[in-house]
């Protein structure tokens, strides 16, 4: 029998509804319902994760933190019963508020990220689908020296590399960050499992993702965040445990793929570029093997980082087959159900 795992991440899907509709993000084409977790569901999650040494917690998966009304409570609550955990917020910023950042100060947020992606005006519409101007007078008044380091003790600002991201806009990212006082951060696009176009490639190596649990607002556990729709999912936090659904025998078999070497020969990993490699569980003699094999795939694709554009990956209408793809199979009822741990 298997010793019992713990994840080494829970990332739970408080909303899935977003204020923008970014261009290489499914959530503008999910296939379920749209609408939050219900608090009774989220305190027992939370208590759940207090039975074992949790590392770190992310209230966010498809959706917008601040599109959940009642995110600052739950940021709250995520704090007081989860002390030694590190909490980590991902948002577009949009929706992030002067009356929402000063009720974040001093809740204890370890590191809070925010996509911004282009600094022009035109494009940040035509890619997120809402004004500029907003997000940007958010982030001023969110990096003021004077609370900047009470609202999150690790503020990083999140460039997504389109197919079309000029050198031009890179730079002028990397200069407003630094201008900021904030981490810098430029990365390529993922392809959500073959979903959405990109030029990156599948790697050899195992997926860190596979070592965390990602719960979507109602409750089902998905394989990760690639999984928007819960395709591949398995369990349901409503009729099980945090740890029961991390130790499910679905769960240990995506594992022991990903650890074996063995990632292209599952679906839906065999076709998703996630990049982030998984050192986990793994022996010494497996974990440098994993990290030569994620140092050459870095130095040749250049995932990470400023990089001209090459026309690569997608541009606008890029998220028309994910749409196409989930309308047809939510029509027909297509979606297969959570697979067998056989």
């Amino acid at each position: 029998m298997a010793s019992l795992e713990y994840p080494r991440l829970v990332s739970v899907e408080t909303t899935n509804h977003c204020n923008a509709k970014c261009v290489f993000c499914p959530n503008n084409a999910l296939a379920r319902d749209k609408g939050p977790m219900t608090q009774e569901l989220f305190e027992k999650i939370i208590e759940e994760c207090r039975a074992f040494p949790l590392p770190a917690i992310e209230p966010f998966l498809q959706g917008d933190p601040f599109s959940d009304p009642k995110i600052l409570e739950r940021l709250e609550l995520i704090r007081r019963r989860l002390p030694k955990t590190k909490l980590r917020l991902y948002t577009n910023g949009y929706g992030m508020a002067p009356k929402k950042i000063d009720a974040m100060l001093g809740l204890g947020i370890d590191h809070l990220y925010v996509s911004v992606n282009t600094l022009d005006p035109e494009k940040y519409r035509q890619v997120m689908g809402i004004p500029l101007a907003r997000t940007l007078d958010n982030l001023a008044y969110l990096t003021e020296p004077s609370r900047k380091g009470r609202v999150a003790n690790k503020i990083t600002f999140r460039m997504t590399r389109l197919g079309d991201t000029t050198l031009q806009e890179q730079d002028d990212f990397i200069r407003y960050c630094k201008a900021r006082g904030v981490d810098c951060f430029i990365v390529g696009l993922f392809n959500y499992k073959g979903d959405i176009n990109s030029g990156l490639p599948v790697p050899s190596y195992g997926c860190e993702h596979v070592a965390r649990l990602d719960i979507l607002a109602s409750g089902r556990v998905t394989l990760c965040c690639m999984d928007q729709d819960g395709q591949y999912g398995w369990a349901d936090l409503n009729q099980m445990s945090v740890l029961e659904a991390f130790n499910h025998p679905m769960a240990q078999r995506y594992r022991e793929f990903h650890r074996s070497g063995k990632r292209r020969e599952i679906d839906p990993c065999g076709t998703c570029n996630n990049f982030w490699p998984g050192f986990h569980g793994l022996s010494p003699v497996e974990a440098a093997k994993t990290g030569l094999e994620y140092c050459a795939y870095m130095a040749r694709h250049r995932p990470n980082g400023r990089k001209r554009p090459r026309g690569e990956g997608m541009t606008r209408d890029g998220l028309v087959q994910l749409q196409t793809k989930h309308s047809a199979a939510a029509s027909a009822g297509s979606y297969r159900a959570a697979p067998s741990g056989d």
